[in-house]
Formats: structure tokens, sequence, C-alpha cells
């Protein structure tokens, strides 16, 4: 549906205080500013979504479960793909791991070869507020989330799958729901469309296989450069930039160019980030990772040089069994565990130290006494940080706070 299209029409948007939902109230007045639209957002009142009768459109925002919601609606990553300049290139990307690094990285490959490119969705700013910067000669990389492809009937033209494995299961209520969702990345495809996939990651083979359009697979190797000679920590940046460069070689990009762009990303915020050395050991912040998955990526990343990790936080169910054998065989001697999944987590390890706390300012404080001097203390929470903080970043500021005001 394009924006424009709702110029007069009665409009509901679900989640209307949220990051999205504003961003959609100022699209739909400058876009269609005789749109006549009501405000609903949990904050004004648990009966937000009650009587949603005789909108003409009722918008969601991602954060909003799907089960709550009986009515027909869309969301405005389908209003954004469905408004823009239709000869735009649009890159989506998706995955359990990996989604936002890899975004970045195609990005940043783009600048640098000079093309007109715009970093948008999850990682980047919402997308609907940038409707009227997208012409035909536009590469717009959109991180997606499957929060942000539910309800999604049109897929970009080039399709990136990072990895797949249970995440979100509280959200979308079971595996295959979660997986039903991630396909919108490319089941709506044509026989003009692409999808890239990682080749060791059946989930991701499986979700390309819905493409109606070419369906290329990437591994490591495909890498034109290594993980030493970048800004990025962890020999799993391997994976990331290979499906970057699978993406750039497509679009006509050579190795040089790549490289250049890799090299230019600095990588993200609170990902493997090296806070530095203080109270005689170094101390890494990877607030990012909120699975088990993601924190045995960054305890292989930094082994073994990681003494102690740090981890715990909202419990949303995920299996803690693997990430406890890692540890296990790691170097790892104190684990401080806390937050709702922390007593689960202690459960899954065997070896190490455990150390349950209430409050990351009581992790420091052990962390700081029991780290080797000249080792890592690692942030890594293997869960969500909703229990206890407004998300991740937060999380990761109070942690680099801690680290350099003592």
């Amino acid at each position: 549906m394009d924006i424009r299209d709702l110029n007069g029409k009665s409009v509901a948007i679900l989640g209307a205080h949220g990051r999205e939902g504003v961003a959609m109230q100022e699209a739909l007045k400058k876009f269609a500013p005789e749109a006549k639209l009501e405000l609903r957002d949990m904050k004004d009142g648990e009966d937000y979504l009650d009587n949603l009768d005789g909108f003409d459109c009722i918008i969601k925002a991602p954060g909003i479960p799907p089960h709550l919601i009986s009515d027909p609606v869309t969301n405005s990553t389908q209003i954004f793909l469905d408004s823009i300049d239709q000869n735009a290139t649009v890159i989506g990307v998706t995955g359990s791991k990996g989604k936002s690094t890899t975004a970045c990285l195609i990005h940043a490959i783009l600048k640098a070869a000079g093309k007109d490119a715009i970093l948008l969705g999850n990682i980047g700013d919402a997308a609907i507020s940038h409707i009227d910067e997208v012409s035909a000669d536009t590469y717009v990389v959109i991180e997606l989330s499957s929060y942000q492809l539910m309800q999604v009937e049109r897929s970009p033209q080039i399709a990136i799958v990072t990895s797949f494995f249970p995440e979100h299961l509280d959200y979308h209520g079971d595996l295959e729901s979660y997986k039903e969702a991630k396909k919108a990345i490319c089941k709506f495809q044509g026989a003009d469309d692409t999808v890239f996939y990682f080749q060791e990651s059946e989930g991701a083979k499986e979700i390309a296989e819905t493409s109606g359009g070419s369906k290329i697979a990437y591994q490591e190797t495909d890498s034109p450069i290594a993980v030493i000679d970048t800004n990025l920590i962890g020999t799993h940046n391997l994976f990331n930039i290979a499906g970057a460069s699978a993406v750039a070689r497509h679009l006509g990009i050579d190795d040089a160019t790549i490289i250049k762009g890799v090299q230019s990303f600095e990588g993200l915020p609170h990902r493997l980030k090296d806070i530095g050395h203080y109270h005689g050991c170094r101390w890494v912040d990877d607030a990012i990772s909120t699975t088990p998955e993601s924190t045995i990526a960054a305890i292989h990343a930094l082994t073994p040089e990681v003494k102690t990790l740090i981890c715990g936080g909202q419990d949303r169910g995920n299996d803690f069994s693997q990430m406890g054998e890692v540890i296990d065989a790691s170097d790892v001697d104190h684990v401080i565990v806390m937050g709702e999944s922390g007593p689960r987590i202690a459960n899954a390890i065997s070896h190490a130290e455990i150390h349950p706390v209430d409050s990351l300012e009581d992790a420091f404080a052990i962390a700081k006494d029991v780290t080797d001097d000249g080792k890592i203390c690692l942030l890594s929470p293997a869960s969500p940080s909703y229990d206890q903080f407004k998300d991740f970043e937060e999380k990761g500021d109070a942690f680099d706070q801690c680290v350099k005001k003592s």
C-alpha cells in the first residue's frame, strides 16, 4: 500500500508512541495529510487494541505480539517498500545472528564504491522516514527483524539470510511461526530477484528456498580479506564479510573496493567492543549478544584471553546447554550470572566458578577482583536486557560507565 493512497482514509496506528509509530505519524502528515489518524498505544491503557473495526487501514508497530491482534493489519515496512521509487535497488538483510554487521558492511562497501546508499531498518533509522530520499539510483540496505517482516507481502530484489536458529519464541509462539516470518525476506521475489544465504545454515537455506528467484549460497572462503586486517574482532566475522562480499560482487563491485569498504567499517556499538585496560584487566562490551549462540561466538572470538564472563538477563526460554558446554571447554574461570535467566545459565555450567548477583554494579565489583591480570572480562548476556534495562544499548553503556568511573 503506497502511503499516498491513505490520504483521506481512516488509519489506526498501534504502538503509536514507539520509534516506528512516531515515524509513521510524521510520514503520514507529509504524504497523506488528510488521513484521519487514531493513535493507540499500551501507555494509554490496556484496552488500546479494542474496537478496531471500521478503519480503512491498521498499522501495527513491530513490538506488538501477533497473537494480540486478530484484525487484518499492515506495518511500516510494507508501506515503505510500496511507497519508494520502484526502480531503486533494495537489499534486505535478515538472520538470527550476523544481520546487523552484514547490513553495515554492505552499506560500507556501497559507499566505498561511490553509490548512493542508505542504511535503514532495525540497525538504522526507521525506513518510513526516508521515502523521499530514495530515487531510482539509490541502494537501500534495510536490516529486517522477524518482527518487521511480519505482515510483509513484498520482498526486496536482493535478500540475504545470514543464519537461522531459535529466537523470539515468546513473541512468535513457536519455531515454525518465527521461520515463517523470516521467509517474507524472499518468498515474494520474482524470477529476476536474488537471495543469498549462508551455506552452513540449514534454516537459512530452507528460508531461501521459498524464493522465486536465484538462490546463491556463500561461505567463509568468499571473504577477500582476513579478519585481522579489519577493525572487527573474531573469526565469525568472516561469515559476515563473506555475505556482504557476495552481494557486492553480484552488483559488479570489485574485490579491491570491497576490501576498502570492509576496512572502513569500525564495528557495531556494544558488539565485542574493547573498552580498554582498567583495574588490571581488559574489559569487552558485547551487550548486543542477546542469544546463547551470539555469546558462544564471542567466547570463541576471545579465547583463550577471556577469563570472566558476565551474562544473564530476560528469560525467553532459550536452551543454554550448548553454551554451558562451550564455557566448560574454554578457559573461562568465572561466570557472573544475573537477571531472570541467570539461574538457568548457572545450571548449564559444570566447571567454572559461578557468582550470582543482583545488579551490573555487583557483577563489575566481583569481576575486577577475580579476573587475572591482563586477561579479559567479557559482558555477553546471552539473553535480552529488558528485565533490568531499556535495551542492550543501555546495558552496554552502564557497563562502560562501571568500568571507567571506578
